[in-house]
């Protein structure tokens, strides 16, 4: 998991390429301006959603995570807490995994850490790595951000 800024990940050099390039095609979109829906990059290994909603408390949202998709999520208005756990946590499913839309729910996330972002802030999460996304500590507020999803196929 990799916390950094929207600006500053489109050139940081230690990126693989296309999570550079990624960030850097949402710039020039003008993100801020974008409508909510969903902004294919490169079909469906490389796209992004601009979803409008509101955050729920910690402990109303489940863990979630990934197999296929590394997810970026970056916080274009408002204010956003995720909780995330360490990459090998035991992924205990409290339902049978999506596949179609590579997602799991686990019931908790051992050591949990909260990560507070901030607009242009972004939290770049791996496969398998479980997060708690969309969350607030105090009381649910409006939240405007951008989901990236991209193949994790493509950094190989």
């Amino acid at each position: 998991m990799i916390i950094d800024t929207l600006s500053a990940g489109a050139v940081n050099p230690l990126y693989p390429a296309i999570i550079r390039q990624t960030l850097q095609a949402i710039l020039d979109k003008k993100p801020h301006s974008l409508a909510a829906g969903k902004y294919p990059l490169q079909g469906d290994s490389v796209f992004f959603s601009v979803v409008e909603g509101h955050t729920r408390l910690l402990a109303e949202q489940r863990p979630e995570f990934h197999r296929q998709y590394i997810d970026i999520h970056i916080v274009l208005s408002g204010e956003e807490v995720v909780g995330a756990g360490v990459t090998g946590l035991p992924l205990e499913l409290s339902e049978p995994f999506n596949n179609a839309n590579d997602l799991g729910f686990c019931q908790h996330i051992a050591s949990e850490t909260l990560i507070h972002l901030q607009p242009e802030e972004l939290a770049i999460i791996f496969p398998l790595e479980l997060h708690r996304p969309m969350c607030s500590l105090t009381a649910p507020a409006a939240l405007r951000k951008i989901v990236v999803k991209i193949d994790a196929a493509l950094l190989k």
